[in-house]
């Protein structure tokens, strides 16, 4: 068995007893959890999901939804479908 390390982070406490309640309910404790994304990213050679900046588009709509513009509202699927013509 390889030699243990020991890790300290910090984090918000909402957020750390929120993902606590979600691993008990999956019977992990946060050593396991952390073993278990340390290896995904040796697997994956590289942090397992995307990580990324918003593109110049994706932050002019953010910024239009911030600030109500450009935005369209519908009360029902069917109306956003015939907007877009499907």
């Amino acid at each position: 068995m390889a030699q243990a390390s020991t890790l300290s982070v910090r984090t918000d406490k909402d957020l750390k007893e929120k993902v606590e309640k979600i691993l008990h309910e999956l019977g992990l404790t946060h050593s396991t959890a952390i073993n278990m994304y340390y290896r995904l990213i040796l697997a994956k050679n590289g942090i397992p999901f995307e990580v990324r900046l918003p593109n110049k588009t994706t932050r002019k709509a953010v910024e239009d939804l911030e600030k109500g513009k450009n935005v369209k509202r519908f009360d029902t699927a069917e109306e956003l479908f015939e907007d877009l013509g499907i």
